[in-house]
C-alpha cells in the first residue's frame, strides 16, 4: 500500500526546526523508511478495529521509543485515515480507523 509522503516534517512544531531532526527527517524520507513505517502503524492500527491502538502501545509492542512511530500516528491523522477516540488508556488517546470513529461511543 503506497501513500503520498508530505513534503514537509509533520513534526516540525514538536523539535522547533532544529537542524539535527530536519536531517533526521530528510534521511528517513530518502530511503522511503516513513512511508513502509506509516504502512506498518496503518495496519496495526487496523488490526486492532474498534477497540483501537494508542502510540504508546504500539511502541512498546515494537520495542520502540513513541518518538520514533508517534510522527507517523500524526501523518495518518492528518490524512483522514485514522481518528482520536474519546478514549484514553494509559493517559494516552486511542486511535481507530477512520470508518470505526463514525459510530464510536
Amino acid at each position: 500500500m503506497k501513500y503520498p509522503t508530505p513534503l514537509f516534517d509533520i513534526c516540525r512544531n514538536r523539535h522547533g526546526g532544529d537542524s539535527a531532526s530536519e536531517a533526521a527527517n530528510q534521511r528517513i524520507e530518502a530511503h522511503g523508511s516513513k512511508e513502509k513505517q506509516r504502512a506498518r502503524v496503518y495496519q496495526a492500527i487496523v488490526v486492532a478495529g474498534h477497540y483501537g491502538l494508542t502510540c504508546k502501545e504500539l511502541a512498546a509492542r515494537w520495542g520502540v521509543g513513541m518518538n520514533t512511530i508517534s510522527g507517523r500516528f500524526s501523518e495518518l491523522l492528518q490524512k483522514g485515515m485514522v481518528a482520536k477516540t474519546d478514549r484514553r488508556r494509559d493517559h494516552s488517546t486511542v486511535i481507530v480507523e477512520a470508518w470505526w470513529h463514525e459510530g464510536d461511543d
